[in-house]
């Protein structure tokens, strides 16, 4: 199945446990839930030392992670990609929060995964 039929419920039946997983896993600074949905790529680039300075980072800057709003999806053959609004407790202004799902093997992996 090609990921531009896929509409956005399809979509999102897919993504949000997986950003669920994430952003929990960022929340309660738990590696292995967090990546859990990581491709075998994403968790190349970096391991639970590097996540737990990302949680530092985040935790200082933005505070704790709320509630998301979805603002876009973008569509390819084998992959989408999710922009949301991401809320956090500390801070007043926005923070994007980006996933891409990639189709491989017929299973559904994380495959980038950004806050900024």
């Amino acid at each position: 199945m090609s990921c531009l039929e896929l509409d956005d419920n399809d979509i999102l039946k897919v993504a949000n446990p997986m950003m669920d997983d994430i952003i929990r896993g960022l929340a309660r600074r738990d590696y292995n839930l967090h990546s859990c949905h990581f491709s075998v790529h994403l968790k190349s680039l970096g391991g639970p030392e590097d996540f737990l300075a990302n949680c530092d980072q985040y935790e200082s800057a933005w505070g704790s992670p709320g509630q998301r709003e979805l603002v876009a999806i973008f569509r390819k053959q084998k992959s989408f990609t999710l922009i949301w609004d991401q809320q956090f407790s500390g801070t007043d202004g926005q923070v994007l929060a980006m996933l891409t799902v990639a189709l491989k093997g017929g299973r559904y992996f994380v495959d980038h995964f950004m806050l900024h």
